[in-house]
């Protein structure tokens, strides 16, 4: 079958991590940080927009960008063997309709979630912001990264709104009936994890390639590599991209004010997953 396997999930979730124990899988050997490359990275580099649907984004508004991503995710899917593609966006449509992650051109979706107190803490950190702040930003349904009014980045806008919206427009809404993974099941039992991940990718790894890629994403190995040889993917102003990758870590990072507000913010969703 072919098509684009999204692989879809607020910031923070597990997202980057679950990309290295897929390269393992797929390629039947320990991934390292450099050759990573642009497997399952997201589709939201200008120039790559630019140089496909040959136009200058530049010239153009938020809106008309986003009404052409539906023709690069076609030429994506037409181009490329079984594509993989990172998202943070919420799932949504167009000014005009169109899905921006459209049925017609995916072959499997999954929906990484994690708990949003210990999002609050990793992203807070991640993006050098007080938690107070993080916690408003991951209740504001019109969220989007990477649009700095005046700012051209070398990366799309990602309209990311909420973390409950974030992760119902996935799960009900996109039709894509998504493989929904918690970041903390993953954390706890990776083995059952990555194999339900590449049942559900049509893939057939055997136990010794599962074993290879739990541990080859071990939290420990992946901060030594980066901290000797770096990691293109994180961001100047983040002093690490791998931390501790463990669950609960809230419960010593925010204050029971915190806490609420997110359980007050995210209750029905957290209810849902299992986080109240």
């Amino acid at each position: 079958m072919s098509g684009i396997t999204w692989l879809a999930s607020y910031p923070r979730s597990g997202n980057t991590w679950t990309r290295l124990a897929l390269w393992t899988l797929k390629h039947g050997e320990p991934v390292v940080l450099d050759r990573l490359g642009n497997f399952a990275r997201t589709a939201l580099q200008r120039q790559l927009i630019d140089q496909v649907l040959e136009c200058d984004s530049s010239s153009l508004r938020p809106p008309e960008i986003e009404a052409l991503r539906p023709d690069l995710h076609a030429w994506m899917a037409e181009t490329h063997a079984e594509p993989m593609v990172k998202v943070h966006d919420a799932w949504r449509r167009t000014r005009h309709g169109r899905p921006v992650h459209d049925a017609a051109v995916t072959r499997a979706t999954i929906y990484l979630i994690r708990d949003p107190r210990d999002v609050a803490v990793s992203w807070a950190k991640f993006r050098d912001a007080t938690i107070d702040a993080t916690i408003d930003y991951m209740a504001d349904p019109g969220a989007v990264i990477g649009a700095d009014v005046g700012t051209i980045h070398t990366m799309l806008p990602q309209h990311i709104g909420s973390w409950s919206d974030n992760a119902t427009s996935w799960i009900d809404e996109s039709g894509l009936a998504p493989l929904v993974v918690r970041y903390e099941d993953l954390v706890a039992d990776p083995a059952t994890g990555f194999r339900r991940i590449a049942d559900h990718l049509g893939w057939a790894p055997n136990e010794a390639v599962i074993g290879m890629a739990v541990d080859a994403t071990r939290f420990d190995r992946l901060a030594k590599m980066e901290q000797e040889g770096g990691f293109i993917e994180r961001p100047v102003a983040t002093s690490a991209f791998f931390r501790s990758g463990r669950s609960q870590g809230w419960r010593s990072a925010l204050t029971p004010e915190q806490a609420a507000r997110i359980e007050r913010d995210h209750e029905a969703v957290m209810t849902r997953f299992g986080y109240l």
